[in-house]
């Protein structure tokens, strides 16, 4: 299943620094990939709150979408 980032999300799978493993991350909001360059969002696992860089997970899901099609 191909990540779309036209629809905005209030979650996505990225990579924990506390856990350092990929974890969910929710958000108080839903994200934009489109204007915003980070949002913090939380660890479902550890519960710490992390910086989450925007451009590093977009370019990871877009690599997974270019191996799923």
């Amino acid at each position: 299943m191909a990540f779309n980032f036209e629809k905005d999300t209030d979650w996505i799978f990225t990579f924990c620094k506390s856990c350092w493993d990929f974890k969910k991350f929710v958000f108080s909001k839903s994200i934009n990939f489109e204007t915003k360059d980070s949002y913090k969002g939380i660890c479902v696992e550890c519960k710490k709150e992390q910086r989450i860089n925007l451009k590093e997970a977009r370019d990871y899901y877009d690599h997974l979408n270019d191996h799923n099609n």
